[in-house]
């Protein structure tokens, strides 16, 4: 198994995962559970902790990918349900459709499926991709027949028609390598290209500004390479999110600078913005042993956590 399938804790204890997956599940927790003296919302014991998405309308609703299926929260991150529990159903991408909340894809080792009633039944997207080892997948906040997906270690792909059945994927140019995170930020709603984001595990972040044709760095200020998650500020194409194996950090002008937040963990495994409610912020800190997960919550972009 190439190391980049390993996920964060064998990344940087240097050995792979293995035993028997604990069923996923939230707990009561006390305070410092972080390292970082302040109390989360849950922990998660889950096999990795690859992806977080909030349901486009109800900044309570949410929903985390992780090795064997999916979680679902519906009081902002406090409790956390199984949608799904089901060995190798790795959600290492998570997406939810603006335009339809009941649309939801997955994409992850091996795995690319796709929900049409909220989660509760899926199926797999039909398509013609040179593979299904997906590292990084967006949807277009501006179309949402427009997907991104890259494919590892091949490359970036585009599809304007939904990237199902015999519908068409277009090879984008110039990808950087060792993507693990894609983040799309709209531009199509004005009549251009789609902004794009990508977090790699050896470059940092890199932009696009012509829907990933060309590709630039934008990671100034960060102080690791290895980003791990990115999310976007609806409200905002400059404004975006970046996890770390040394924290979150926030950029409000388009990944030209960026500034560490105050976030409670020593790194951030998974993000998710409100579309919403955009001030308000979930994300992950995933510790050593790479079995417990700490969910935290912002609802001022980051300033504060799960007070």
């Amino acid at each position: 198994m190439p190391w980049v399938k390993l996920g964060l804790a064998a990344l940087m204890a240097g050995v792979a995962l293995g035993g028997a997956v604990a069923m996923a599940r939230s707990l009561s927790v006390g305070s410092g559970a972080s390292g970082g003296g302040t109390a989360p919302l849950a922990v998660l014991r889950t096999n990795d902790f690859h992806a977080l998405a909030f349901a486009p309308s109800d900044p309570n609703v949410a929903f985390f990918g992780h090795h064997n299926g999916l979680l679902r929260t519906d009081d902002g991150g406090r409790t956390w349900t199984p949608l799904v529990e089901r060995p190798n159903f790795d959600a290492m991408g998570l997406a939810v459709s603006r335009a339809d909340p009941k649309q939801i894809y997955i994409a992850g080792h091996d795995v690319f499926q796709e929900s049409a009633d909220g989660g509760a039944t899926w199926q797999p997207v039909q398509h013609a991709l040179p593979g299904t080892d997906i590292h990084g997948f967006a949807i277009s906040p501006d179309d949402p027949n427009r997907l991104y997906a890259f494919v590892n270690p091949i490359g970036l792909f585009a599809s304007a028609n939904g990237g199902g059945g015999a519908r068409t994927w277009q090879r984008l140019t110039q990808a950087p390598a060792g993507i693990m995170a894609l983040a799309a930020a709209g531009g199509a709603a004005a009549g251009g290209p789609d902004t794009l984001y990508a977090g790699s595990m050896s470059a940092g972040v890199v932009r696009s500004a012509d829907g990933g044709q060309t590709w630039t760095p934008a990671s100034s200020g960060l102080t690791s390479t290895r980003v791990l998650a990115l999310a976007t500020d609806p409200t905002s194409m400059q404004t975006l999110y970046a996890g770390t194996d040394a924290g979150l950090f926030k950029t409000t002008d388009g990944g030209a600078a960026w500034a560490k937040l105050p976030f409670p963990g020593k790194n951030a495994v998974a993000i998710a913005v409100s579309p919403a409610r955009p001030e308000r912020v979930l994300a992950i800190y995933q510790d050593m042993n790479g079995r417990k997960g700490d969910v935290f919550r912002s609802d001022d972009g980051g300033q504060t956590w799960s007070q």
